[in-house]
């Protein structure tokens, strides 16, 4: 009896290229790893994916980067490009052309690109996109600032985009368009600033002594703008410096600092806009949120003004009264006394 031999048709061709392909792009303890560049200075003990980062270490789209407070590195990129993971920071390689900075701060020296090519760091405060420059970007969370030192870099949120040239800082944050440039080299406060971040991003690895200095970032930033924003508000400006208050808050991690802003916020809505809502429901966060700062005084007071301001005048006796129980000897005293004598009987 004859054999018949089985033919074997093209399913079973695709069948084993999908196998030896799966062969094919296993490596690396897992799925084919795409490649970003290569780790080529190390300082302390940084990690790439909860591991302690060797020199020469690939690194591949997905790797997630986390240096301590005494620890940075510095990765390049085959076309050489250039990448500084300052201490106390955190990246994401989201893809060959996409770094998602959490935390920290990075230094990028992206070389020329394509006309149809774009190199992107992003944070939860906006989007740095370049085609060839050397800047900073640092975000300690939900706020984020860029320092353009070479070059050009767009800094787009919220469907805006700030172009920030040389010597030029921008800021923007959760929900909030970026800010009009500002030149940092003529600026003390911002100069002193991106030096600050300049020595912790370092090409050379050299880490400062004072991590202090880094740790208080924050709330130099967000007083800056406190004290940018009467700038803005000389230059009738007044949508910009809300903006810029609301930064401050995402930044700022002292409660005085907060509270500031929020008190600015709602003077600042309520006295040049007329948007008297917008202004109670900041003050009604500081009120909350914020009773143990200097500002809560304040925030009594100006919630009872608003209220007599949009005659609201039930309210207003309510915030005034307890204005009075809480400062019998307050500042507001003789103010509120005044003003309650002009509500209608």
């Amino acid at each position: 009896m004859k054999i018949k031999k089985k033919r074997y048709t093209g399913s079973f061709f695709v069948l084993l290229s999908a196998i030896m392909w799966v062969f094919a792009v296993s490596s690396y303890g897992g799925w084919l790893k795409i490649p970003f560049g290569r780790v080529v200075s190390v300082k302390g003990e940084p990690l790439i994916n909860n591991h302690r980062v060797r020199i020469r270490q690939r690194v591949y789209v997905g790797d997630r980067v986390v240096t301590d407070g005494a620890s940075s590195l510095q990765i390049r990129t085959k076309r050489g490009d250039v990448f500084v993971v300052s201490p106390g920071s955190e990246i994401l390689i989201k893809e060959r052309e996409r770094i998602h900075l959490k935390r920290g701060s990075l230094r990028s020296i992206i070389h020329k690109l394509k006309p149809d090519e774009a190199f992107k760091v992003t944070t939860a405060g906006g989007v740095a996109g370049v085609k060839g420059t050397e800047f900073i970007v640092y975000s300690p969370g939900r706020a984020t600032a860029v320092f353009t030192s070479k070059g050009v870099v767009g800094l787009k949120n919220q469907g805006e985009e700030a172009i920030t040239e040389a010597n030029q800082m921008s800021q923007s944050g959760e929900g909030i368009a970026p800010l009009r440039p500002v030149n940092f080299e003529k600026d003390r406060t911002l100069k002193k600033m991106f030096k600050v971040l300049s020595s912790f991003t370092d090409v050379n690895l050299h880490i400062p002594p004072r991590m202090r200095k880094l740790k208080e970032l924050p709330d130099i930033i967000a007083r800056w703008n406190l004290n940018y924003v009467n700038y803005l508000i000389d230059k009738g400006r007044f949508e910009e410096a809300l903006k810029a208050l609301k930064i401050a808050y995402l930044f700022a991690t002292i409660r005085d600092v907060k509270a500031e802003a929020l008190l600015q916020r709602a003077i600042i809505a309520s006295k040049f806009l007329n948007r008297y809502q917008d202004a109670a429901r900041e003050l009604d966060i500081l009120i909350k949120d914020f009773k143990d700062t200097k500002f809560y005084e304040s925030a009594l007071y100006q919630r009872g003004f608003i209220e007599f301001a949009r005659k609201n005048y039930p309210l207003c006796k309510r915030f005034f009264g307890r204005y009075k129980r809480e400062f019998p000897h307050g500042r507001y005293l003789s103010n509120i006394t005044i003003l309650l004598k002009k509500i209608p009987r």
